[in-house]
Order: structure tokens, then sequence, then C-alpha cells
């Protein structure tokens, strides 16, 4: 008998240590983080909007939850708790009162220890009609631009060059300073190991740099590419500058090289936080649209005049929300039917961009045109997260 109890004791201690072991393993906490978000609403109420209710929903999967913010002045903020660790899909509806007068999409990820800015585009709701805004864009301020590339910057009398004087029509009562420092075959690495780039970063007092890799290296070296960019970035936000990325495109008859060189500016732009100017879309789009428009160099690689075009006016575009249609500003060799045409590339591709859609061809982007603005005003939401 007491053998018998002896093991009865023996089960039962054996038995606790188990469910201990197995509520042990099963409370284990999941990693989570928060999401605050402040949100600008001056612009809306200097428009003549009285905001008067900011609703934001977050999706990851099956999860989804939602908040009303809080408005406080000219901000509303508010902050999800506990959110498991991930990117979630972020959709913003801005009423005043019962009518919804904005609504927008983005992304936001949850990193431990981390604070992350999403940029959201808001569309203003009246008459069915859409009028693209961007509240708190910062690189519309931006009067004082270095471009950091190679070849690719300076062909054609250069990038800076052409922007300038597209800038100087569309807003000649700006002082706007647009330089570059290139050197040919020249990768992002190159230049952060370059003294002379670091010192032109740093003592220029710029509002903007842009950066521009060798056009293999995003393909070829992507960690390089990674790696470089974001020391490059640091480097230009120490200066107190702002960080930009000229995309560039694919190789003439390289066009495998389109998609990979895309996703990797696309993602260290995103990564960083930094602007992406889709020059490389803007290549595919007038492809696509008109092949007789040859926009690369004989060597195939380089752009032609017309490709420094189309990539200057991209950067009109996605710079200052400058639509360059109609810029009186067109490059000796070019005729004014070539210009309007690559000028509405730039113009339809930037804001196709701005709302995620990186393909399309002028005759999609040009489709619904009558029900367009042709020159919307345009401001900026911030998210800051």
């Amino acid at each position: 008998m007491k053998r018998l109890i002896f093991i009865v004791l023996i089960l039962a201690i054996l038995l606790s240590f188990t469910a201990c072991e197995s509520h042990h393993q099963t409370t284990t906490p999941v990693e989570t983080g928060k999401m605050p978000i402040s949100m600008n609403i001056a612009p809306a109420l200097q428009h003549g909007f009285n905001v008067t209710r900011v609703n934001v929903r977050i999706t990851k999967g099956d999860f989804t939850d939602d908040m009303d913010m809080v408005i406080d002045s000219t901000t509303a903020s508010g902050t999800f708790e506990e959110l498991e660790i991930g990117t979630y899909a972020i959709d913003v509806e801005v009423y005043e009162n019962e009518l919804l007068i904005a609504t927008g999409q983005g992304t936001g990820t949850v990193s431990p220890g981390q604070t992350t800015t999403v940029h959201i585009t808001l569309q203003f709701v009246p008459g069915g009609l859409e009028i693209i805004i961007n509240w708190g864009l910062p690189y519309e301020e931006s009067r004082r631009v270095l471009f950091v590339g190679n070849s690719h910057t300076y062909y054609n009398s250069g990038v800076d060059f052409h922007v300038q004087n597209l800038l100087h029509e569309a807003r000649p009562e700006w002082t706007i300073d647009i330089q570059a420092q290139t050197v040919g075959g020249y990768s992002l690495q190159d230049h952060y190991n370059n003294a002379n780039t670091i010192d032109a970063i740093q003592n220029g007092n710029w509002d903007l740099v842009i950066l521009q890799d060798n056009s293999e290296w995003p393909l070829l070296h992507p960690d390089l590419f990674y790696q470089y960019g974001a020391a490059l970035d640091s480097v230009i936000t120490h200066s107190g500058a702002l960080t930009g990325f000229y995309m560039t495109w694919a190789w003439r008859y390289r066009p495998e090289m389109y998609i990979p060189t895309r996703n990797a500016y696309n993602y260290l732009g995103a990564y960083l936080d930094a602007l992406v100017t889709p020059c490389g879309i803007a290549f595919h789009n007038s492809i696509e649209a008109d092949s007789t428009i040859v926009l690369h160099d004989a060597d195939f690689s380089h752009a032609s005049l017309y490709g420094t075009y189309l990539v200057s006016c991209t950067f009109l575009a996605s710079i200052w929300n400058i639509n360059p249609m109609s810029n009186p500003y067109i490059p000796v060799g070019i005729s004014h039917t070539v210009a309007a045409f690559l000028q509405e590339i730039a113009w339809t591709t930037v804001q196709n961009y701005n709302n995620g859609k990186s393909e399309r061809t002028l005759d999609n982007l040009l489709r619904n045109k009558e029900f367009r603005i042709s020159h919307p005003e345009e401001f900026t939401l911030l998210l800051a997260m």
C-alpha cells in the first residue's frame, strides 16, 4: 500500500512539473511595439476646412484596428499600442462633420526601439474629382541642391544644368543654386571614400543632396548599394540637408535591368525615408508609349539629350511638385512636340509613382485626362511614427 501511494505521489509531482513547463512555454511574451502617429492638419485649416475627425485604420493580415485621433489645434495624434512587429497597411479618412474631405493610404512598419516616418498621399474629395495633395512634403522648399553621381548625371551638359533652367522658368522669383559633384564611373562607395565629395556635402549648406549610383551596382552589388547609400545618407543628414535618390534606367538592350533597379531604389528610399525620383520608370513609360523617341545615347547606356531632358523634367515634378508641361525651357535640338511628350511623361509618371502605380503607359496615364485637374494645388501630409 505504501508503495502504491509513493508511486501516485511521484506521478503527481511529474504531472505538476510538466504542467508548469507547458504553461511557461505557452506564455512567453510576444514582442510588440507602438505606432505613434502625429498629423499636421494646419494646411487643411488654412484652406477653409474645419477638421472635426481624423480616423486611422491599420491592417496586417487578419488583424485590423482603428482609432479617431485626438485633435488639438493644428495637430491630430494618437498611438496604437501592443502591435506585433511588422508592416501594416494604413488608411486615413479626414472629415468635416459628416463630410469626408480627404482620404489616403500608405504603410508603416513597427520595429522595437525604432521610429519610422511615413509619407501618405491624401486626395481631397470635392464633387468626385481627385485633387492630389501632399501635406508636409519637405522637398518643395529646396533651393540649394547638390547632385552626387557619375556620367549619368553630367552627360549632355548635366542634369543639374537642365533642372536649374526648368526651375528658373517655372519659379523665376526663387534664388536657386543647383550643382553637381560627379566623377565618371563612380559608385556611391567611391563617393563615400572621396574626401572631395564628403567635403562638398558637409560644407555646401545644401537643402537637398541627390545620390546616383553606378547604374549596374543595384543589380551586381546590392549590398554595397544599400550600405553606402545609408552611409552617405548619414553624412547628408548630419550636414542638415535632406537625402534624395536618382533612380537610373535599364540600358537599351538590357531591359531586364529595369525591375531590379527600380526595386532597389524603392527599397532604399523606403528604408531611409528618402525621396526617390523615378527617372528609370519615366524611361520605361516613355519607351512603352513611343519607342521612336530614342532616350539612349549611341553607347546604349547613357541618356541621349531626349533622355536627359526627360530626367530633368522628372526631377522638377518629383522634388518641387511643379508640372513641367508647357515649361518654355527646351534645349536646342528638341522639338516642341517631343518636348511636350516628354514633359507629359515626366509629370504623369511622378503622379502615379506617388500613388503607388509605377508602371503605366502614356495611353493609360491619360485615359481619364478630361476628369483630372491640370494644375492642382499641392500640399503635404506627414505621418510621424
